[in-house]
């Protein structure tokens, strides 16, 4: 995959995951953890199927729409140990 085209997933991918976002960040989906790095690393281990790589990719587009960078970084480090 090019450059341009991790690019143009990402911005695909954060718009399509926006809503989900957007419930996180107001409260919908209620916070039980610190940042809602729970929340996020669910997402993240279900859609990348447990893969480091594709959960980075995810991580991207979820901060592109508007995810704590905090609770992000937070469930990397937790659900996806290097």
């Amino acid at each position: 995959m090019t450059k341009e085209q991790e690019t143009e997933l990402i911005l695909e991918l954060a718009e399509e995951l926006a809503p989900f976002v957007r419930d996180v960040e107001s409260g919908k989906i209620p916070k039980t953890t610190r940042n809602s790095y729970g929340a996020y690393g669910q997402m993240l281990t279900r859609l990348s199927k447990g893969k480091r790589r594709g959960a980075i990719i995810l991580s991207y587009a979820l901060l592109k729409a508007g995810a704590n960078a905090q609770g992000i970084s937070d469930a990397l480090q937790v659900f996806f140990p290097e």
